[in-house]
């Protein structure tokens, strides 16, 4: 015997398939399985043999994105402009008499992007329930195409970055060699040696900005910055990065600390750009008066690294997001220490890499301080991919 619904069970019913298709098109991968997704999901709602799904380009013109049930050569040559005969074209397309067709928009921003449009079964009519049904869908479906078209944009820029600035490695390279030989002659007078620097300078800070880049780049779109292990001493690491910022920063003071035995299996070029990255932050973010201390520490299975300097504090807020990308302590910059804002996020990357941990405390008594520690040998660290997800 058949059960009949009552309304409210049948809208309560409506409310739990639209929540399953909602999830649906939030786990939905690409834009080809956001389209197809959304016109399954019509058909089963509707019990339609017929849908389709148009969106605009940018000269306003529709055409058939993804459908079901219809000849796949007839929707290929079906392109029309969004007016006010636009209907009664859809009708003959999906073959439907007025009466049992259904057809609303999809609007992202106020602006109608596309239509969902349906062919209801011959003894079925298009009510005013079957169509609030069809718009909730078409509402899903039009925050999902929007969320899907910005993913794949903003994976678009990154892996353009990531070509660009690999691209530019050579040229800028070429630049800085050929500085580095022009300061080695003795013939120079001083405006030519003062030229020669700034080049050099400029050149040093274009690589560093180019491979915070790539790094940014792998880190986003490959989940992790790959490292090449092998036996490394991280006393010595730090003790070498330490005299070349103080080369770098004479009128600084740099403290150093080192204590036990801190050898590991560990990849030495990625430690000196962490440790680089973390003691030029600290050097950057304190007054020029103030002592900058650096302390490594082995502690048998695990080394620790900590960078401390004073001055204006980090705010609370802002420490839950300091190593995310394009983020700063503060807003103050100087002409001479632009960066594009990766060296945290770099550095969060690097000690994941190593299996490691960091954190930062910062208060007004006590200045700030980051603390990075690493395992001596190899783990299997839980990394994020491009997405935010875990994996192993």
């Amino acid at each position: 015997m058949a059960v009949t619904l009552q309304p409210n069970d049948k809208r309560l019913q409506q409310f739990r398939r639209l929540t399953e298709v909602s999830r649906a098109l939030t786990d939905a991968l690409s834009l080809e399985e956001v389209l197809r997704l959304t016109v399954e999901r019509a058909s089963e709602l509707l019990e339609s043999q017929k849908v389709v799904l148009m969106l605009s380009n940018e000269q306003g013109l529709l055409s058939v994105r993804a459908s079901f049930g219809l000849d796949q050569e007839k929707t290929e040559r079906f392109r029309e402009p969004l007016d006010e005969t636009l209907i009664h074209r859809l009708q003959g397309l999906l073959d439907a008499e007025p009466s049992r067709f259904l057809g609303v928009p999809l609007v992202v921003g106020g602006q109608v992007t596309g239509i969902l449009a349906v062919a209801l079964a011959p003894r079925e009519t298009a009510t005013e329930e079957r169509e609030w049904l069809l718009s909730a869908l078409a509402d899903l479906a039009a925050v999902a195409l929007e969320k899907t078209r910005l993913d794949e944009t903003a994976e678009f820029r990154e892996r353009l970055i990531g070509i660009v600035s690999h691209d530019l490695r050579n040229p800028i390279a070429a630049i800085l060699l050929g500085a580095k030989t022009l300061l080695r002659r003795e013939d120079l007078d001083a405006a030519t040696t003062k030229t020669a620097v700034r080049i050099q300078d400029s050149a040093e800070r274009a690589h560093r900005m180019i491979r915070d880049l790539l790094d940014y780049t792998q880190a986003r779109l490959g989940g992790s910055i790959r490292v090449n292990r092998s036996p490394a001493d991280l006393h010595a690491i730090v003790r070498q990065v330490v005299e070349e910022l103080e080369v770098a920063h004479p009128e600084r003071r740099i403290e150093l600390h080192l204590e036990g035995q801190a050898r590991g299996d560990w990849d030495g070029d990625r430690l000196a750009q962490l440790v680089g990255n973390l003691l030029a932050n600290a050097l950057h973010y304190s007054p020029e008066n103030t002592p900058v201390r650096i302390s490594t520490r082995g502690e048998g299975t695990e080394a620790t690294l900590l960078i401390h300097n004073e001055g204006t504090p980090i705010p609370l807020p802002q420490q839950a997001s300091i190593f995310e990308p394009m983020q700063r302590a503060t807003s103050e910059m100087s002409a001479s220490n632009r960066s594009v804002g990766l060296g945290l996020y770099i550095v969060k990357h690097l000690v994941k890499a190593h299996g490691g941990h960091i954190e930062v405390r910062s208060t007004p008594d006590e200045g700030t301080t980051f603390t990075v520690r690493l395992p001596c040998h190899a783990t299997s660290p839980v990394m994020d991919d491009s997405q935010g997800r875990k994996r192993v």
